[in-house]
């Protein structure tokens, strides 16, 4: 059955338009009385400021998931018998006359589990995608809707428009970027739970975030701002000093457009920014980090398990006389020291993070970030379409208003211009560092109900360094010192990408271990992650290794064959 809602009908709750209090929502509300409300007539239970706009009762099969090519992998998705549903909070028209409202999907299956889960976003999301429930990492081919959770997700606020510049557009009002960073999530948290205790005469029990990269950032922020909303958070690759990252992908973009400028011809001007490396000198790049650091862990395997141990230097790459397939030229090296180092400000202060050489550099989930592969003069690397449109047109104040992101980047004054994510105008009353930047470590009012926080990041990030995630987890261990551990852990994991990809075992149940920890008292120690079947860049398909609870790190028992994770142990 599917039913077009063109209106609310009654109003049961107040207080969901405009921007949020943060006052305290509870992890689940007491019980509804009361019958259970049909799908068809949700309408009826919506809060204040929302409008259903679809309601339908969907059967257990697959769905063709929003925003993927049909055919390709990871198109759809299967679902259990479901009552679907979507609408709008706090439709309203932005200072540029565009109109704007949160929009959500939720899905709750017939057979529920009693636990909520919110599906992070990416990038800076404007898309209304199925709430399906994607779990970092992949522990398994299902998701959580299929494991009984309801389910919802978000746009944030806005929906992206057409053109190289659409997904940024909604910088330019200064309330969606409020809803974009913060509002929206806890906006359509508390209507998502409205409509569930309505649907099943009854609150959820248990209350859980799930995101990798923005949807990461978004769990920390939850933890931070509403903390009393959800009872567990999985933060992956968290985005959560994206502003001071974006600046750092322009800094990166400067240093490899100077090695593409030396390795091809500019093309229109320009350096054709995928000349900065070849993929025979990233494959030279990670064999020498292999070189002097994969030994460290006590076990040459392709994995530098002890990743803080490894002082790798670049120079030892530095070509003494012509190029070769056995060297990098002095350009090359000064981009990557420079790079892995981390921009300064003008006074000489680090602007976000250093970071780490790790062994899955070579991997196209690497490359792709910082140099891509266009041919021409328009680069497709995702620090050039994503990381610099954002910081243009929604971390900066005032926004440049711009389609050449790449003249953008090349043009930025990384010392200077980098103070206008920190500025505020009368327009923008915020700036990004504040209603963009969930970094505090004082996250007493989540802890003291119980909350716990999960952190997975990759080693070979290329967008966001796992140093500064670690950083993060020494400013709570600054704040509670032994008090952490019962609170938040932070798994990394070698060679992995951004959220998953590279030579890694990058498959693993995370969410088994965070529920666990929140409901029967089971606090993680060592995850099994396994590398996938399909992952051709790791030597053996299927591979299994430990992820350890941050600063213990894998080490080799010294028998069974080392592709097997029972021969391994965390120390």
């Amino acid at each position: 059955m599917r039913t077009h809602l063109l209106a609310a009908g009654a109003l049961l709750m107040a207080g969901c338009s405009g921007i949020d209090t943060g006052a305290p929502a509870g992890a689940g509300a007491s019980a509804t009385s009361g019958a259970p409300l049909a799908c068809a007539r949700l309408a009826t239970a919506v809060p204040i400021g929302t409008r259903l706009v679809l309601s339908e009762t969907v059967p257990a099969g697959e769905i063709q998931l929003t925003g993927v090519q049909p055919g390709a992998p990871g198109a759809k998705a299967p679902v259990p018998a479901h009552c679907h549903v979507q609408g709008k909070i706090n439709e309203r028209t932005g200072i540029d006359g565009k109109p704007y409202a949160i929009g959500f999907d939720l899905r709750m299956p017939a057979e529920w589990n009693g636990r909520f889960f919110f599906q992070g976003g990416g990038g800076t999301d404007g898309t209304l995608r199925d709430a399906v429930g994607q779990l970092t990492g992949g522990g398994n081919t299902s998701n959580a809707l299929m494991q009984g959770y309801a389910v919802v997700f978000t746009d944030t606020g806005h929906l992206d428009e057409p053109g190289p510049d659409g997904p940024y557009r909604f910088g330019l009002d200064p309330q969606a970027r409020l809803d974009n960073g913060f509002n929206s999530m806890a906006q359509t948290g508390r209507v998502a739970k409205a409509l569930i205790a309505a649907h099943y005469a009854k609150a959820p029990e248990r209350s859980y975030f799930v995101g990798c990269s923005n949807g990461g950032r978004q769990a920390m922020m939850m933890a931070q701002r509403y903390p009393d909303m959800f009872d567990g958070v999985i933060a992956s690759a968290p985005a959560y000093r994206v502003p001071l990252a974006s600046v750092q992908a322009v800094f990166d973009t400067q240093r490899y457009a100077k090695a593409a400028a030396e390795n091809a011809p500019l093309v229109s001007g320009r350096p054709v920014l995928s000349a900065a490396f070849s993929p025979a000198d990233m494959k030279l790049l990670t064999a020498e980090v292999l070189n002097q650091c994969d030994a460290l862990d006590g076990l040459k395997d392709g994995i530098v398990d002890n990743w803080p141990a490894c002082k790798f230097k670049p120079e030892a790459l530095r070509c003494t006389g012509a190029k070769t397939a056995q060297c990098l030229t002095g350009t090359q090296v000064d981009a990557l020291a420079q790079s892995f180092a981390g921009p300064k400000d003008a006074n000489g202060r680090a602007i976000y993070s250093d970071w780490t050489f790790d062994a899955g550099l070579h991997s196209v989930e690497w490359t792709r970030w910082k140099f891509g592969d266009a041919p021409g003069a328009v680069p497709n690397a995702r620090n050039i379409t994503l990381m610099t449109g954002a910081l243009a047109m929604v971390f900066s104040t005032p926004p440049t208003v711009t389609t050449d992101f790449y003249g953008h980047a090349l043009g930025y004054d990384v010392a200077r211009d980098s103070a206008k994510v920190a500025a505020v105008s009368s327009t923008f009353a915020q700036s990004a560092l504040q209603w963009e930047v969930p970094d505090s470590p004082d996250v007493d009012a989540f802890a003291r109900h119980g909350g716990k926080m999960l952190f997975f990041h990759g080693v070979s990030d290329p967008v966001f360094s796992v140093k500064d995630t670690v950083r993060y987890l020494g400013l709570l261990r600054e704040r509670y010192g032994e008090r952490t551990d019962a609170m938040a852990r932070l798994f990394t994991v070698p060679n992995m990408a951004h959220c998953a990809g590279g030579p890694a075992t990058d498959q693993y149940d995370g969410l088994s271990a965070l529920v666990n920890w929140v409901e029967k008292g089971q606090p993680p120690e060592r995850i099994v992650a396994r590398a996938r079947p399909e992952n051709r860049e790791v030597t053996t398909p299927g591979r299994t290794r430990p992820l350890c609870a941050w600063p213990k790190q894998s080490r080799y028992k010294g028998s069974g064959s080392t592709e097997d994770a029972a021969n391994f142990s965390c120390n």
